[in-house]
């Protein structure tokens, strides 16, 4: 008799070990896929957050693209100098160190597909491509 009640508890130490093991591995699991899809949806939130920003903070009115497109149109009449060297993207040097995508215009999807992971990522100077993309956008 007291070899079957010996067998009935390590059985039920087993039992309880399994379940406890499944019910570790099932929580385990549920946390990683929260993690990842709360990563997914904070990566939405913030590229949502900054075009919205964008939108909201550089998107210019009548008059203010008016002098933007002024600006940025090739003329030859109103070339200044001192001017042309802070608008002309042609003049940004690029270091030869300069990971980060390299852009050609106009811009296609892989291009902004490409930007929009180096940014996201912190892969990019921002500096070198602010010039590029307000040139070609309001012209």
């Amino acid at each position: 008799m007291y070899f079957y009640f010996q067998s009935a508890v390590l059985i039920q130490r087993w039992y309880r070990q399994y379940v406890a093991r499944l019910e570790m591995r099932r929580r385990c699991t549920w946390n990683i896929f929260q993690s990842i899809e709360y990563a997914g949806e904070q990566d939405q939130i913030k590229l949502y957050k900054f075009f919205s920003y964008l939108m909201d903070h550089f998107t210019p009115t009548s008059k203010e693209s008016d002098l933007i497109s002024h600006l940025f149109r090739e003329n030859d009449i109103c070339r200044d100098i001192e001017w042309e060297r802070y608008f002309c993207y042609r003049s940004i040097d690029v270091p030869d160190t300069y990971a980060g995508p390299h852009l050609t215009f106009p811009l296609t999807f892989c291009g902004v597909s490409r930007l929009v992971e180096a940014l996201k990522h912190k892969h990019v100077s921002v500096h070198l491509h602010r010039s590029d993309c307000g040139r070609k956008t309001w012209s």
